[in-house]
């Protein structure tokens, strides 16, 4: 029996994959859920596994290659057949998390429970034929040219017949260098075509507003020293607004649903996704019923999902369901913005500095607020609907009590 190992499917939106490392070269032995490479997709980096004993024969896609699902990667030969290239195969690879950073899209495909993918040797076939990148160039010079930011179809190849190779590409930079526009990884190029997506196909609008944070300021400074105390972690202004947003959503359910294949679908839980700014991008890991947890619970679970963000350690799971993302550059001393809002998503909330400005209330005066702005996907809501939501984060935000819940605070 012969196998194919393929690019697997790891959600409904991914439509290709990255080959990271090769953790077995041609010859080698290979045992049943033993890791053959990893691969990279625009939210996390997996493990792809074995689903049985054999020997790698062939290796088709090169490191930091991109192809589409369901190509072929590589043969793995079975009971010391050879490899019957004509013969219909399978890919029966399995994929388990793998330490990685993502983007900052959270998405909420679901995925089968053993995330293992099985895709027909035809449909991968066509698929790996219908790719449109340049035949003439070796792996090594299609990947350079990916991180260099060159257009291979207009490279000059140095090799017989003129097969590109990798040194023609620093040469073709220096020549033209209106070609190069800087070290573009696949992530980046994945990342840059997402956001693209979200601006032409997601209709949306903003709303915002100016808020008095007097509450929220008060809040926070009887919450400091008792939520370290208790759970080790600092608190932020992020998880009151975390805690304040899921449950504003949580009143208003139409907000907390996603328009998908033609239909609107509502959201069971509250799950909202977070900006994290890392060095290797922005990624949006995903606190699922944050309007459930507990003021102390969901900082422990805030500060877990960005170390691991940080430090490249998120798994799939961690970056599923998100109904929304809250982006919040304050800390950047931004006084307002607008997001983009992540493909599988329905809004995303930017907020911006808490600063002292001018408030009038039944006097001019100096108050502690900040402004908040509201993207929201126009298919599933209306003016009407995102202004309410945005009224009750508000609301929360003033009369902040409800965000500490039980909470004992000093």
């Amino acid at each position: 029996m012969n196998i194919t190992v393929s690019m697997p499917q790891l959600g409904l939106t991914m439509m290709e994959g990255t080959v990271v490392t090769w953790l077995k070269k041609p010859g080698d032995s290979v045992k049943k859920d033993e890791v053959v490479l990893v691969i990279s997709t625009d939210k996390v980096d997996m493990d792809v596994e074995s689903t049985t004993d054999g020997v790698l024969q062939k290796i088709i896609v090169d490191e930091g290659d991109t192809v589409p699902v369901g190509a072929p990667l590589a043969y793995i030969e079975v009971d010391g057949d050879e490899v019957d290239r004509d013969q219909p195969v399978s890919a029966i690879v399995t994929c388990s998390p793998q330490p990685s950073l993502v983007d900052n899209e959270a998405q909420g495909a679901s995925f089968p429970a053993n995330g293992s993918t099985a895709l027909h040797a035809q449909t991968a076939s066509s698929q790996f034929e219908g790719r449109t990148e340049h035949a003439s160039a070796s792996p090594r010079a299609k990947r350079r040219a990916r991180q260099l930011g060159i257009d291979i179809t207009t490279v000059k190849g140095s090799g017989p017949g003129g097969w590109i190779v990798e040194e023609d590409l620093p040469k073709a930079a220096a020549e033209n260098p209106s070609h190069t526009i800087g070290n573009v990884d696949s992530r980046r190029q994945r990342i840059a075509d997402r956001m693209v997506e979200s601006i032409t196909t997601i209709p949306a609008f903003s709303v915002s507003v100016e808020v008095n944070a007097e509450g929220l300021v008060a809040l926070y400074e009887s919450l400091r020293e008792p939520i370290q105390s208790v759970t080790g972690v600092k608190l932020t202004y992020t998880d009151l607004l975390l805690k304040a947003l899921a449950l504003s959503l949580a009143h208003t359910p139409i907000m907390n649903s996603i328009w998908r294949n033609g239909a609107l679908h509502r959201h069971p839980t509250v799950n909202l996704a977070l900006a994290v700014a890392t060095d290797r991008g922005v990624i949006a890991p995903v606190l699922t019923d944050a309007d459930l947890l507990p003021i102390q619970q969901l900082v422990i679970r805030r500060s877990e999902l960005a170390e691991k963000a940080r430090q490249g350690r998120l798994a799939l799971t961690d970056l599923e369901g998100g109904i929304g993302t809250l982006s919040n550059l304050g800390m950047y001393h931004v006084d307002r913005f607008e997001g983009l809002i992540s493909p599988g998503q329905t809004f995303i909330l930017a907020v911006g500095k808490l600063r002292n400005r001018p408030w009038v209330d039944t006097s001019l005066v100096i108050k502690p607020t900040i402004i908040l702005n509201l993207s929201v996907d126009h298919r599933v809501a209306d003016g009407a609907i995102a202004a309410t939501l945005l009224e009750r984060l508000a609301e929360s935000i003033e009369q902040s009590d409800q965000i500490a819940g039980d909470f004992e605070r000093k």
